[in-house]
Order: structure tokens, then C-alpha cells, then sequence
């Protein structure tokens, strides 16, 4: 079945039940009514990018896992439940992204920008991210699990019930950060910046970092 919707501002194209474009339009975006997870979970990455500087941005449970992505701009998509696992992103502008609920385990990110991004109860676990800027991020319930956080800029971020059970946390600025309900087990706190932060029970943090 073929949807409507009158969209001003993008370039207008109409989609097929199978998701593949065959007709634009001036003045209309069409999309049919098939689930939006579904449709877009196993989509090449060559249309995902085409359909993205087309002006499409909802791209929910996208499967890229295991590929090499550099130098793409996928600002602002909603890549809910999208699957990155043992994804390489390098120089990725994943600015105000939504991934929450995605599964990006063990994916490297280089220079990968995330800045007010929406990772809340994605899955970080053993994931590289060192030097990422992750400034006012969303990662409540966040898995970050033996993820490697050296030098990485969480100033004002939200990790309120996130699980860092051995995560690395060298050089890490957590200033003014939430950090309510954080599961700090095994964590290596080296020169971490904790000015501000907003904890439950700030001696248990204190006990653990020395």
C-alpha cells in the first residue's frame, strides 16, 4: 500500500512496498505503511546514503554491522535500534543522532562526532571510543560495559542507571555529569575529572577511585 504525506522542504520521492525508489515527485514524499524497523533493517548502504541526502532520515533498525563507515554525515537520522556491532565509524557526524536501543558492541569510533546524541539503553559494551566528544549525550541506561573511555569529553552528560562495570575511564571529564544509579564496578579511574557531578551516593564513588 502506498502512503502520501506532503513534506515541505525535502526533495520528494515514492517509494515501492519493497522500499526501493522508482518515481519523484515536486512536491510530495511518499512512503508506504510497511514497518519501519523492517523496512529499512537490511537496506545497502549505498541507498541509505542516497536516501539520507535526499532528505530521509528515519532509518530504525538498520543493519551496518561489520562494515567500515568514513567520513559520512547521518546528522540528525533516526537510527533507533540500529545495528553497529563491530562497526568501524571513522570521522562520522552522528551530531543529535538518535541510536538509543541500538546494538553497537564492540564498534570503533574515530573522531565519530556525537554531540547531543541520543544513546539511551544502547549497547556500548567493549567499545572503543576514545577521544570522543560526548558532550550533553543521553546515555541513561546506557551498556558501557569494558568499554575503552580514555580522554573522552562526557561534561554534562546524562548516565543516569548506566552499567560501567570495568569500563576505562582514564582522563575522562565527567564534569557536571549525571551519574545517578551508575554501576561502577571494576572501573579505572585515572586523572578523571568529577567536578559537579550529580551522584546518589558520592562516598561510594570516592571508595572505588582511590
Amino acid at each position: 500500500m502506498i502512503k502520501t504525506v506532503s513534506t515541505s522542504g525535502f526533495k520528494d520521492m515514492q517509494f515501492s512496498d519493497t522500499g526501493n525508489c522508482y518515481q519523484s515527485t515536486a512536491s510530495t514524499f511518499v512512503t508506504h505503511q510497511a514497518n519501519e524497523g523492517s523496512r529499512f533493517r537490511n537496506i545497502p548502504y549505498d541507498e541509505l546514503l542516497r536516501l539520507y541526502k535526499a532528505g530521509k532520515r528515519d532509518f530504525p533498525g538498520v543493519d551496518l554491522s561489520k562494515r567500515v563507515l568514513s567520513g559520512v554525515n547521518l546528522r540528525w537520522a533516526n537510527l533507533r535500534m540500529a545495528k553497529l556491532h563491530k562497526t568501524v565509524l571513522v570521522g562520522v557526524n552522528l551530531t543529535e543522532a538518535s541510536l538509543n536501543e541500538g546494538d553497537l558492541s564492540e564498534t570503533k569510533l574515530y573522531s565519530t562526532l556525537l554531540e547531543k546524541a541520543n544513546l539511551r539503553g544502547v549497547n556500548l559494551n567493549r567499545a572503543d571510543l576514545r577521544g570522543v566528544n560526548l558532550t550533553k549525550v543521553n546515555l541513561t541506561r546506557a551498556n558501557l560495559s569494558g568499554a575503552n573511555l580514555q580522554k573522552v569529553n562526557l561534561t554534562g552528560a546524562d548516565l543516569t542507571g548506566a552499567n560501567l562495570s570495568g569500563a576505562d575511564l582514564q582522563k575522562v571529564n565527567l564534569t557536571g555529569a549525571n551519574l545517578r544509579g551508575v554501576d561502577w564496578t571494576g572501573v579505572k579511574f585515572i586523572e578523571t575529572e568529577l567536578s559537579g557531578v550529580h551522584l546518589l551516593k558520592p562516598s561510594s564513588l570516592v571508595a572505588q577511585s582511590s
